[in-house]
């Protein structure tokens, strides 16, 4: 429609007025002056009427375009206002829009790009940094091409897989470990980075790669159809199967003084999961077996009962299967004191304590050590200096032994970065340093564990332990025996107890073997003191002297 054909028409525009101004603005007629101009050059007669509802139409003209634009909310609709109001007063609103709507749309567009793109191709990746620098999945997309780039150096295999759950176990700053590993695992077999035959061989070759958990979320999403392809005993199997998971073990009240006095104190050192506690638990239980020692009572009133109870209670017989207990929280620092009498073959009684020092404070020593108190949180400090009150300034006049706990194999394995050779070489200086071995030390010793992974057995494989004590660990060794020299313990010895609880599987489930633990009981009767019944009052005199 041209301005004649509206012109000639007027009059049927009287009760329309909305419609006369539209079409007059789409014909660049946005004003009533340049109304009246056409209506002057055409020389047709308009009614006043007329001429005044589309004066009041064009005043506000602009408030209803505006509210037109925003209700559409396009980048037409907002151009429109602008070329028929360049001088409105919403035009800086009206850029606003259609830059926000320009945004949401590259946004849409860089989204929509993200999903589409494949994520393990490191062109695309680079392709989609260049072209999205603003996008909101710029870092993830620099993080994954960076790790497909690392991949790239390192080579992805299972043994890359292997050093990726050793980072994630050794992380203590990740609460769902199981979870985490699981979604690694997935990861490189959806991307054909491993295959399922190359994981089950792993696991044949190392019964304990992944824990009962991750195999049954292997199992249950369809990843690993058939364990048995491991050759893993089916009891374990059913043990995972059943989904059957590792028990917490209680908490105790702050240790702040050895109770049990007469008695000979056995303190054991370790890092996190270096097996420290469930040697101790299976020492205990080996201890209340009736085999090594005759009989076991255990004290009621020590700070660490319940946990010694529940610790103990886990290892049953010979080739039972049991569950090992959960991981201890990284945020938990508690040492226990477990007091009990053994009685030996020869009625002697036997009053001991053993005392599980926290693995943490034993990192925190390092950390102390090489970086100075400042490092510590005032928390953690104090924890420390409880520690240091159980062993020094409240120290009893007690004999004591000493067993540092050495996991085999895992001299490669790091914990917050640091491997568990500086932790030894660490936590010895701090002892040389806060003389914790000044006086009553009788004995002490390197306790080896997980020593099935080194396949020998006998003379065989005390010689491997000591071969591999002394090349992987020989600075800590070394210094060991100096300081037992030096301060006459042993002669200066240290011998090396192998340590293994049994056939372990799956991390959490084992079949108890409990010879091992019976050597560390004979050995802790040894060099306990002893008395025959009735003849306490005398022992306690010879403390006291």
């Amino acid at each position: 429609m041209n301005l004649d054909d509206i012109l000639d028409n007027i009059d049927q525009y009287a009760d329309n007025i909305d419609d006369l101004v539209r079409n007059l603005k789409q014909l660049g007629i946005n004003s009533i002056d340049e109304f009246k101009s056409a209506i002057r050059e055409s020389g047709i007669s308009v009614s006043k009427s007329i001429r005044d509802q589309v004066a009041t139409k064009f005043a506000n003209s602009e408030e209803d375009d505006w509210n037109e634009a925003k209700q559409i909310n396009t980048e037409d609709g907002y151009l429109n206002y602008l070329r028929n109001y360049p001088d409105g007063k919403y035009r800086d609103q009206a850029r606003n829009n259609i830059s926000n709507l320009k945004s949401k749309v590259a946004v849409e567009e860089s989204d929509n790009i993200w999903n589409s793109i494949d994520k393990d191709n490191m062109e695309q990746l680079r392709g989609y940094i260049a072209n999205y620098p603003e996008s909101q999945h710029l870092v993830e997309a620099w993080a994954i091409l960076r790790e497909l780039q690392k991949e790239e150096y390192l080579g992805v295999d299972m043994s890359t897989l292997a050093k990726q759950i050793n980072t994630i176990m050794a992380n203590p700053d990740e609460p769902r470990k199981d979870d985490a590993i699981f979604k690694e695992i997935s990861k490189y077999i959806n991307t054909k980075k491993i295959k399922v035959n190359d994981l089950l061989e792993t696991i044949k070759n190392d019964n304990n790669f992944i824990s009962g958990n991750v195999a049954y979320k292997l199992w249950y999403n369809g990843i690993i159809t058939d364990f048995r392809e491991t050759g893993i005993a089916k009891d374990f199997i059913k043990h995972m199967m059943s989904g059957v998971t590792p028990v917490q073990l209680s908490a105790a009240s702050e240790l702040k003084k050895i109770t049990k006095v007469p008695s000979t104190e056995i303190y054991f050192w370790g890092i996190p999961s270096s097996g420290k506690s469930c040697a101790i638990g299976a020492i205990l239980s080996t201890a209340d077996n009736g085999k090594v020692a005759s009989s076991m009572m255990k004290d009621p009133k020590c700070q660490g009962f319940g946990y010694m109870n529940e610790l103990s209670d886990l290892f049953g017989l010979d080739n039972e299967v049991g569950t090992l207990p959960e991981r201890t929280q990284a945020t938990l620092r508690t040492t226990y004191e477990m007091g009990f009498e053994l009685q030996d073959k020869k009625g002697l009684i036997h009053p001991i304590t053993c005392i599980d020092i926290a693995g943490e404070v034993f990192c925190d020593m390092h950390k102390l050590q090489s970086k100075g108190k400042g490092s510590l949180k005032s928390n953690v400090y104090e924890v420390l200096q409880t520690l240091n009150r159980i062993l020094i300034d409240n120290r009893t006049s007690n004999r004591k032994i000493h067993f540092f706990v050495i996991e085999y194999g895992a001299e490669d394995r790091k914990y917050r970065g640091v491997p568990q050779k500086t932790y030894l070489n660490s936590a010895l200086a701090y002892i040389i340093e806060t003389g914790i071995f000044e006086k009553d030390t009788d004995a002490v010793y390197i306790l080896v564990t997980k020593v099935d992974k080194a396949n020998a057995t006998g003379e065989e494989l005390r010689d491997k332990l000591e071969n591999y004590i002394s090349s992987k660990y020989d600075g800590f060794l070394g210094n060991l025996k100096r300081l037992c020299y030096d301060k006459e313990i042993n002669d200066g010895k240290v011998d090396i107890h192998p340590f293994t609880l049994g056939d372990v599987c799956f991390q959490s489930y084992f079949r108890f073997h409990a010879e091992p633990a019976s050597k560390v009981v004979e050995t802790i009767l040894k060099r306990s003191f002893g008395y025959k019944p009735g003849k306490l009052s005398k022992l306690i005199n010879k403390f006291r002297s």
